[in-house]
This record gives C-alpha cells, sequence and structure tokens, in this order.
C-alpha cells in the first residue's frame, strides 16, 4: 500500500495531478525537476534504476498512466486517514499482491482512460465494497482487453440496447429493438468478458448477437460514468 499512500502525499499529490494531461515535452520536462521526488515512491522509483532498463518515454508514459490511475482515488475521495484500511479485510500478503499487479496492469494498459477506469474500479472495490477482490482481479484483464480507442463506445451502445429492452413492454416494439441490437459490432469487447457472445443461435427467445452481461452492467454504471461524465 506504501505506493498509494506516498503517492497521495504531498508533494507528490501535487506532482500527479499536475501531470495527468500533459504532453510529452512538458511531461518530460516535469519529470526531470522532479526526479528525486519519484525516487522515493515505492513502484515509481524503479523507473530511474537505468536507462537500459526502461526508456525514458516508457517511464513518462507509465508515470502518466499512474497520474490517471491516483486521480481517482485521491483525499476526497478516500482521505489519507482511511489508508490503511482500504483493503482491511484481506490478509497483508493479499493486499500486497493486488497492488503489485495493479502496477503490472497499468504498465501494459495502452493509454490514461483506462487507467482511470482502473483507479475507479479500485475505489469502487476497496473503498465502497461495491466490487469484490475476485471481481476487481477479473475486471483489471477485462480493462486490458477493451479496444483503445471504441471499447468504451461499444460498451455504451450495448449497455443502452439492454436498458432499451428491459424498459420495453410491447412485443413489436422489442422485436424491433433486438432487430436493432443483433447487428451491434461487438469486436471492440470480443475478449473482455462484459458481453454475453452469440452461441450460434439467433431467436429472440434468446436476445441473438452479443449481450452486455450483468458485470458489463456493474462496470458501466458504477465504473465507466464516473470517468466520462
Amino acid at each position: 500500500m506504501n505506493i498509494l499512500n506516498e503517492s497521495l502525499k504531498e508533494p507528490a499529490k501535487e506532482f500527479f495531478i499536475d501531470v495527468s494531461e500533459l504532453a510529452l515535452d512538458g511531461l518530460l520536462k516535469k519529470i526531470s525537476d522532479n526526479t528525486e521526488l519519484l525516487k522515493d515512491i515505492p513502484g515509481i522509483k524503479w523507473l530511474f534504476i537505468g536507462k537500459e532498463a526502461y526508456s525514458v518515454f516508457q517511464s513518462a508514459h507509465f508515470i502518466k498512466k499512474w497520474s490517471n490511475f491516483i486521480g481517482q482515488i485521491n483525499a476526497e475521495k478516500i482521505g489519507l486517514p482511511t489508508q490503511k484500511e482500504l483493503i482491511k479485510n484481506l490478509s497483508k500478503q493479499d493486499s500486497e499482491r493486488i497492488i503489485e499487479n495493479t502496477v503490472l496492469y497499468l504498465d501494459r494498459y495502452q493509454n490514461g482512460i483506462k487507467a482511470k477506469l482502473l483507479g475507479e474500479l479500485f475505489h469502487q472495490t476497496f473503498s465502497l465494497n461495491i466490487f469484490t477482490p475476485d471481481e476487481y482481479n477479473s475486471l483489471m484483464f477485462s480493462v486490458e482487453l477493451l479496444h483503445p480507442f471504441t471499447g468504451i463506445k461499444c460498451l455504451k451502445e450495448f449497455y443502452e440496447y439492454r436498458q432499451s429492452m428491459e424498459k420495453e413492454t410491447d412485443k413489436n416494439k422489442r422485436g424491433d429493438i433486438w432487430s436493432r441490437g443483433a447487428q451491434l459490432d461487438y469486436s471492440a469487447l470480443s475478449t473482455s468478458g462484459l458481453l454475453r457472445l452469440p452461441t450460434g443461435a439467433s431467436t429472440m427467445g434468446n436476445l441473438g448477437g452479443a449481450y452486455i452481461n450483468d458485470i458489463g452492467v456493474k462496470f458501466y454504471e458504477k465504473v465507466v460514468l464516473n470517468c466520462i461524465n
């Protein structure tokens, strides 16, 4: 948990707030001016072991993703006094493994929005208990497998499709909604685990096409909407 605690303390907190939206040139200068500060943060200092271990560009990219992640876990949401209780129901070993896996997944994510999604997921899981630790671990993988440019838009389309189907009671209108929804392109989410994929049949009884599953709905409502609104 040290990497979280240290990232939320002054002046590290100010640094991460400042760099989240910086362009590469400004980001590199900010990192250069704050190298000693970053070297004191567990989970960040390894970026500065040596040029051969991690390129300057990769280091900057990771720091920007960490900034987006930590921006969803800030003092306003989870005050620093509660940090020690954040994963109170898990053993020290399990909590350390979760943080370690979180850092590893952030390193693999392609962009900042995925880092923000993971930060919000972390907050919803370990502060609000909306998700279980098992769901958190599973959804870390789901976030990685979202298409980096069209994944969120695609998830929104499937969410709205399901909402429309569940709200409509008229059989004919449901048929029209189903017909349009069954044509949705699910390739941006095909391996994410957030959809129930087609199994071959295409009747209205089994909805046809792909369909957002329960964990996909929960993820969209509790995580995505809190990041894009």
